[in-house]
């Protein structure tokens, strides 16, 4: 009563809530409380920026010391907690993902080739792959953002693919009797040509991602593509002295014949079915090429987060009880003199209102619905003026307390104001915002307004719901309105990230396929050698593109390298295939067939294994590489193991003039 006996709170309270039309909040209650009653809000501040993590993770381990023992669930989000939290689910994840695949990886060589030393070459491949490659990269950037380091699953799956191809060589010709210096040339001199060719033509594209300015995208491109070169000369470097300490220390060892895979069956089946193999790939290739133009970008960027962190579920939970309008465009007004940065606000704001009176937003938040600016100032003092005409309504005030047995002096600092309102004048924005910041308001202020290094930066908060805000058009008009303001928000900023992913992607698409297009025109000396190896990349592509859409996947900044992934090796798959088969005719086409398909077929099933790990993990991005990866690559596979033949075999277009 002595703070308010007017309750003038009335007049000015809902003006403080327009700053909260976004938020379903109880209207009876004092606090930020949803409507529901299910959900308390409380908000801080901290006091430094989420890039200084060891700061996050402080205050991360104060709040969980804070909350310990409550009695009620408390849970958080924001930058900070997201950050630290996103940072410990990413290292478990690429973890697991590692032990998992490596150990998936070793199972099938062993399961193989039933050898343990050759398996044990592959660990020691992969980290002289990946350390190489660390100290390479360290030349070249400052720091490698969290995600960057699921390459070491990648290099696990593309890494021992030329152990595989080398090895599977080595051995089939030592079971054909060959001695161990003869079977050892021929593995690096002829399958190793096909290695290099092969390791270099998935590098490449990779190292073509570099040119990217989405930085997870550059930085993984890098890192995979040196990984992939320092394994490919890991492998020449150590597994030649292997097997030949291995040939002199268990001399009388035999091999025995290798398992086919069935591989034998395919190859007669393709001899005999020719046409409607041609036919049904063609047909899914059409199809996968039409689905295609039917492929969308991810435009929610909290999808690519971890599903079950905290932050996630936390920010979820906030929306389904509190939040009326989820989604946010920030605008920036800056300048400065602040009064001229608050007149330039109230355009903006008229404008965001017209907008909000269509239905188009849902609110509209800023200093303005608080704080008038000094034109309106001026036209509300005049209106005063004019209807006290002179008269002491502070005077009048006391009068009528006095009459109802109050004591005016209780009331003497608001008694002085009201006598003072004819004579008011106008508020400088600088000193009303430092009045608004010493009163119990002053969360208002430095949300709305902020001051740096002399210049004012007003914020105004647009909240909708989707896509009922015509963005576009309001970006226009803004534009015209105020020229020097600024935009950001979650949509706008994924907006973005899909223009750039898509510059990036279609930059580093044809670097990548000049190389490999160059390198395999080095390789072959005919054009059906050329036609071979990428055959099943354009399969490949068309069929990964085509089951995303069937199976409502989206691109996103992550998952658009493993069509640069599927340039690269679905052009090993053909090239060794080829490589093998080409000029040959009769059963020894269909011995070399089974030996290069068994290759190509483990060294498919371990790139799976370490990318389509990534499948299994909890983070959307990496989440979304591991499921295009499966499609990809087994699609690539299944193309070079049985239409490839198919097409060879019915063309009779099988040249002598490979280079072997």
């Amino acid at each position: 009563m002595a703070a308010d006996p007017l309750y003038l709170r009335d007049l000015i309270l809902p003006r403080l809530k327009e700053a909260s039309q976004a938020l379903d909040l109880d209207p009876e209650s004092p606090y930020f409380i949803s409507r529901d009653g299910k959900l308390l809000i409380i908000i801080a501040e901290p006091a430094r920026p989420v890039q200084e993590m060891e700061f996050a993770r402080k205050l991360v381990e104060g709040i969980n010391r804070a909350r310990a023992g409550a009695g009620v669930s408390i849970s958080c989000a924001g930058a900070h907690l997201s950050a630290v939290i996103d940072e410990a689910v990413m290292k478990r994840n690429i973890i697991s993902c590692i032990v998992s695949s490596l150990f998936v990886v070793l199972g099938l060589f062993l399961l193989t080739y039933r050898r343990v030393m050759p398996m044990l070459l592959i660990p020691l491949i992969i980290l002289c792959g990946t350390a190489f490659a660390l100290g390479t990269a360290g030349l070249f950037l400052p720091s490698i953002h969290i995600i960057s380091f699921a390459f070491t699953a990648l290099i696990i799956g593309l890494g021992t693919d030329y152990s595989i191809h080398l090895y599977d060589r080595f051995y089939c010709e030592r079971s054909g009797g060959r001695p161990t210096e003869e079977a050892l040339r021929l593995a690096i001199t002829d399958t190793g040509q096909g290695v290099f060719t092969a390791a270099t033509t998935t590098a490449l594209p990779f190292l073509a991602l570099t040119v990217s300015d989405v930085r997870a995208l550059s930085e993984l491109g890098l890192l995979v593509g040196l990984g992939v070169l320092f394994s490919m000369y890991a492998t020449f470097f150590f597994l030649p002295p292997l097997l030949r300490f291995a040939e002199s220390r268990f001399p009388g060892r035999g091999y025995r014949p290798l398992p086919s895979f069935g591989l034998g069956a395919v190859w007669r089946m393709t001899g005999r079915l020719k046409g409607p193999v041609i036919i049904g790939t063609a047909a899914l290739v059409v199809l996968g090429a039409v689905a295609s133009f039917f492929i969308s970008f991810e435009g929610e960027l909290k999808n690519l987060q971890p599903r079950h962190s905290e932050a996630f579920l936390t920010q979820e939970r906030i929306e389904r009880h509190l939040t009326l309008a989820p989604k946010q465009m920030i605008v920036a007004v800056e300048g400065t003199d602040p009064a001229e940065v608050m007149v330039r606000g109230a355009q903006v704001g008229e404008l965001a209102d017209g907008f909000r009176q269509r239905g188009q937003l849902a609110a509209v938040s800023w200093l303005g619905q608080v704080l008038n600016v000094p034109p309106i100032q001026e036209e509300v003092l005049t209106r005063l003026s004019q209807r006290l005409d002179g008269q002491r309504t502070g005077d009048a005030l006391s009068g009528a307390l006095e009459d109802n047995g109050f004591e005016p002096g209780m009331f003497e600092e608001l008694i002085t104001g009201l006598n003072r309102l004819p004579q008011a004048e106008a508020v400088p924005v600088a000193q009303g915002v430092e009045q608004l910041r010493d009163s119990p308001f002053k969360g208002i202020a430095e949300r709305f307004l902020l001051e740096r290094d002399g210049t004012w930066h007003l914020l105004m908060y647009l909240h909708y719901k989707g896509s009922e805000f015509p963005q576009d058009a309001f970006l226009q008009q803004l534009s015209a309105v105020d020229p020097g303001a600024r935009a950001t928000g979650t949509d706008l900023i994924s907006r973005q990230l899909s223009q750039s992913v898509r510059k990036s992607f279609a930059t580093g698409f044809l670097i990548g396929g000049v190389l490999v297009l160059f390198l395999l025109v080095s390789h072959f000396k005919s054009a059906t050698g050329i036609f071979a190896a990428l055959f099943p990349v354009v399969g490949g592509v068309t069929a990964m593109l085509g089951l995303m859409v069937a199976t409502g996947m989206k691109f996103n900044f992550m998952n658009s390298m493993v069509l640069v992934t599927i340039v690269g090796m679905g052009s090993d798959y053909g090239l060794h295939i080829f490589h093998r088969v080409g000029g040959i005719a009769g059963d020894e086409a269909e011995e070399r067939f089974i030996q290069a398909g068994r290759a190509v077929l483990l060294s498919a099933l371990t790139t799976i294994a370490g990318f389509g790990s990534l499948a299994f993990t909890d983070y959307g991005a990496m989440s979304s590489i591991g499921w295009a990866t499966n499609f990809g690559v087994g699609a690539t596979a299944l193309f070079s193991l049985v239409s490839l033949p198919a097409c060879l075999l019915f063309f009779r277009v099988l040249p002598k003039s490979t280079r072997r």
